[in-house]
């Protein structure tokens, strides 16, 4: 139980630190932190939303989009990579960091 909580901690720093790597654009960093993320939980719908982010800033958008929809299929109910995705595929389609939402918990 206590491996459990300190693994999630774990992924969730990891997480805090790409959500401010990704906004601060340092890539290099932001994807040293996913790739690390990734190896402890590949199950996470967010990570692949950041991962989708990541190549979104990168001008991928086709690997943007596939990351997702696995972030969609992962989690249902996690309502970021839904925003993201959308906002992708709109015809008035604007990158800014005024629209991408990293999923954060306001607390």
């Amino acid at each position: 139980m206590i491996k459990a909580c300190q693994k999630n901690s774990s992924i969730n720093n990891k997480i805090d630190k790409v959500i401010y790597y990704l906004k601060m654009n340092d890539y290099d960093a932001a994807i040293n932190n996913i790739k690390e993320a990734m190896v402890e939980d590949l199950s996470s719908g967010k990570i692949h939303n950041l991962l989708g982010i990541y190549y979104e800033k990168h001008g991928d958008f086709n690997r943007a989009r596939k990351h997702y929809r696995v972030a969609c299929d992962l989690e249902p109910d996690f309502i970021a990579p839904i925003k993201n995705l959308e906002r992708l595929g709109t015809f008035r389609y604007i990158c800014s960091d005024k629209y991408i939402d990293y999923g954060e918990e306001i607390s």
